[in-house]
């Protein structure tokens, strides 16, 4: 049954700050990939694949750290962000002082030629990748991968719901699905609420309206906190808020069809709540879903039904927490950029490894974006020039 996308009153189309939007190939990531992988196409092709426009708005940066002199030597610093061979060319002294680390904070193939090392959210690209760009280090990690387990924990009381889902209020999400399979089990306690892709553009709010409309129709046991919100000022997004949400249920779902890797995912299986994603969804959200995290359903409300019926019958098998502290998280994917940037600064005699200060836990509310990440990138490359003379 298509949504009934109800007339919403109109706002400004904004980017919310945490918007991941990545500058678009010219083709979907799977023929992207395929002919990278052929032998067929010219060298000249392959790069004007890759090649994006910069676009200010979607842009985004955040200083790990700070170039310093050492000795008379330059120590670079660090520099985590998109739209990197861009960034460079609007600000030519960063690519002398600083590192730079690509994220692409969405399926398919990372494209910056400037990059020294690559975060490869979609592993399916991985050797794509390497074979197009062997000079830099490329690390299976995206922002999820930096989930911060001192913040996102189990607290110690009862959920009062059973299935959680945090998305943004965009068909893509696919919300839908959750709600006609809700009402396939109507003692199943439900809560969705997301935030704002545009702040609340019209568009949005109709998808909202209608989704509250569609599960009130059809009888699903879903709370919908906020959804009166009319822009992101009227939801929550800090860690400490989200995972007192995630604690409030039992495990948590995504019904996504189109996405990178969610960071909602690795909150709850830090939180120790398993995570269910849909099958047909992409290679970066099904990423680190195993046996001990979660599981796979297909894409129809009765397999999310019946998924969620079994995966809460068995609740007491997942132990999605303990595999976050082994395999991934802040502790673990920092461990690797600092490896990755002792690589490329090698320590020098008597000197201590330059890079164990950096931090980042993988948010995108804490990078910059827009023009805030172009007025600060151009500050640094004016703070800092002077080093290289001092060189």
């Amino acid at each position: 049954m298509p949504l009934n996308l109800r007339s919403a009153s109109p706002r400004p189309a904004t980017v919310r700050s945490d918007q991941t939007i990545p500058a678009p190939l010219l083709f979907p990531p799977r023929i992207t990939n395929y002919i990278f992988s052929s032998r067929i196409w010219p060298a000249r092709i392959k790069g004007l694949l890759l090649r994006q426009v910069f676009d200010p708005g979607s842009c985004s940066a955040m200083l790990l750290q700070a170039p310093r002199l050492a000795d008379g030597r330059l120590i670079r610093g660090v520099l985590v962000g998109n739209q990197i061979d861009a960034i460079i060319e609007q600000f030519p002294p960063l690519a002398s002082l600083f590192y730079m680390i690509e994220r692409r904070g969405w399926y398919g193939i990372n494209s910056a030629r400037k990059a020294h090392i690559k975060l490869v959210e979609d592993s399916s690209t991985l050797r794509v990748t390497q074979k197009r760009f062997p000079h830099a280090i490329l690390l299976e990690l995206s922002g999820g991968d930096f989930v911060d387990t001192r913040y996102f924990r189990p607290l110690d009381h009862e959920p009062d719901f059973d299935v959680i889902q945090i998305a943004c209020w965009s068909p893509r999400k696919r919300v839908e699905m959750m709600i006609d399979a809700a009402a396939r089990i109507p003692h199943v306690r439900f809560v969705h609420f997301g935030h704002f892709e545009r702040d609340g553009a019209p568009d949005e709010l109709a998808y909202r309206d209608a989704c509250i409309a569609r599960a009130e129709q059809s009888g699903a046991n879903i709370h919908f906190p906020f959804r009166e919100a009319r822009s992101n000022a009227d939801t929550v997004t800090g860690k400490e808020e989200i995972n007192a949400w995630i604690n409030r249920a039992k495990l948590g779902l995504l019904t996504t069809k189109l996405e990178g890797h969610p960071r909602f995912k690795m909150e709850c299986m830090a939180a120790d709540r398993p995570v269910f994603v849909p099958r047909d969804t992409t290679v970066p959200t099904r990423k680190h879903i195993v046996d001990q995290t979660g599981g796979l359903f297909e894409p129809n409300p009765q397999s999310v039904a019946d998924t969620i019926t079994r995966a809460l019958a068995q609740r007491d098998t997942y132990h999605p927490r303990d595999y976050v502290l082994q395999h991934t998280g802040r502790v673990n994917s920092l461990a690797k950029i600092r490896g990755a940037l002792r690589r490329l600064e090698p320590t020098a005699e008597g000197d201590g490894p330059p890079y164990e200060d950096i931090d980042w836990d993988g948010r995108n509310e804490n990078l910059w974006w827009g023009q805030s990440a172009v007025r600060h990138l151009r500050e640094l490359a004016e703070q800092y020039e002077p080093l290289i003379s001092r060189n």
